[in-house]
């Protein structure tokens, strides 16, 4: 039976839907899991502050494929899908704590003064305060590392999570057009990366305005 160009499209598209499936899930989980221990970081609390340093070099230092194939293998987690979103998300969540961290240390001094000042708790100051200021800052370097995060998800087909990769091998086998097919799945990622960088860039102008509006520093 003759694969047709359609054939090869809607077989695409099943991978692309499940790697679309599994990234706002990792974007997600990682800035939630970043954004707090970002917070904890800018504290310098003793020992947590060394112990949050060794999780950052540790992601740092490793690939994301060793990670993966660590946890999917070694700790015998056996569902490919949830695997993948546990990984990539403790994986950036690294990265994205020190951009939380630098946001947070680029507010100035008086404005944790003037939250002091008012008797608001540290968890007020840090959620009601400081961490809404930090994401105009921020924009850019969350952009650029969901980039990666994007390009990693071409990764997860080694644990057997069927997406847009894992589709493109098994359709080169059965075309043999790989230029044709991984053609497509370049496309694939660059509409996706294009899309969020200008998302970053349209909520960048708009937090810069709403600051301007109220008359804050921009």
């Amino acid at each position: 039976m003759e694969i047709t160009f359609l054939d090869i499209l809607n077989t695409l598209k099943k991978g692309a839907l499940e790697t679309i499936k599994i990234l706002p899930l990792c974007m997600l989980f990682s800035l939630i899991t970043g954004t707090i221990l970002g917070a904890i970081q800018s504290k310098k609390i003793p020992v947590v502050k060394y112990l949050i340093n060794a999780y950052i070099i540790v992601m740092r230092g490793i690939p994301p494929l060793l990670l993966m194939m660590v946890f999917f293998f070694a700790l015998n987690i056996n569902v490919p899908f949830f695997a993948a979103i546990i990984v990539l998300s403790i994986y950036h969540s690294g990265y994205i704590t020190e951009i939380v961290r630098g946001g947070i240390e680029a507010i100035p001094k008086g404005q944790f003064e003037a939250a002091e000042s008012l008797g608001l708790s540290n968890f007020k100051i840090m959620t009601k305060v400081i961490i809404p200021q930090i994401w105009y800052q921020v924009i850019p370097a969350l952009a650029g590392q969901y980039i990666i995060l994007i390009k990693d998800t071409a990764l997860i087909s080694v644990i057997g999570v069927r997406e847009i990769l894992w589709s493109g091998r098994q359709l080169m086998q059965l075309t043999f057009k790989p230029f044709q097919i991984f053609f497509l799945i370049g496309t694939f990622f660059y509409l996706i990366c294009f899309t969020l960088q200008q998302i970053s860039i349209w909520a960048e102008k708009s937090l810069k305005q709403k600051i301007v509006d109220s008359g804050g520093r921009t």
